[in-house]
């Protein structure tokens, strides 16, 4: 996604765990202002650090409660507050968040991941309501089944709960057929930061293969 962006004339600064702490609101800050003061400004923040956590309701620790959260839900809304402040500097900017099909849909084993996507759809919809007026667009992609190294952590352990290939049975839940690939996903990030969107704001997109149109 990165290197998309760069390609499309962006300047890009990315940071993850554990090179920044994304549950420290002060190392959050640290780092956006370090950014700001390198370039002067900033125009784009993309949301998308996540982690996973299978299990149930009843089978779901209050440590995997608060780790799901905290980097899926916390995270995002800190480095908002944290940059939304030095966008309106410059007359506006464009927030893409990351959420994912669970934002429309439930899954089995997937209780908090599940409830922390849907929690980052509705903060995008309220942020966008709240700082459109002010130039800022703030949007939000929900990517169904992707092929990413979470994906296959996921499908590994529930190859050997439900002792069938779970490749097989999520593809089989997609009209498309197959897993989507990174890029794709990077593509409909790209297009809502671009000024191709410059008329949308408040919109959770499915990049899914049809998924939730079932």
């Amino acid at each position: 996604m990165a290197s998309l962006l760069k390609e499309h004339g962006a300047r890009v600064h990315g940071f993850d765990l554990p090179d920044v702490d994304l549950r420290d609101l002060k190392a959050i800050d640290a780092h956006v202002t370090r950014v700001a003061t390198l370039e002067g400004r900033i125009d784009i923040l993309v949301n998308n650090a996540g982690v996973t956590h299978l299990g149930n309701l009843v089978d779901t620790s209050l440590e995997a409660i608060d780790d799901v959260l905290t980097v899926n839900l916390k995270a995002p809304f800190l480095l908002m507050q944290s940059v939304i402040p030095i966008m309106l500097q410059n007359g506006g900017g464009a927030i893409v968040n990351n959420a994912s099909d669970q934002a429309f849909i439930g899954k089995r084993d997937s209780a908090i991941y599940g409830a922390s996507k849907a929690a980052i759809a509705q903060l995008t919809k309220s942020a966008a309501l709240d700082w459109g007026p002010r130039g800022i667009r703030v949007n939000c992609v929900a990517p169904g089944s992707t092929d990413t190294p979470m994906l296959r952590q996921v499908l590994s352990v529930l190859s050997e709960r439900m002792k069938v290939t779970s490749d097989d049975v999520y593809k089989a839940a997609v009209p498309l057929g197959r897993f989507a690939d990174p890029s794709e996903i990077a593509w409909a990030i790209t297009f809502l930061a671009s000024d191709a969107a410059s008329f949308m704001t408040g919109v959770v997109m499915p990049v899914d293969g049809g998924g939730v149109a079932q």
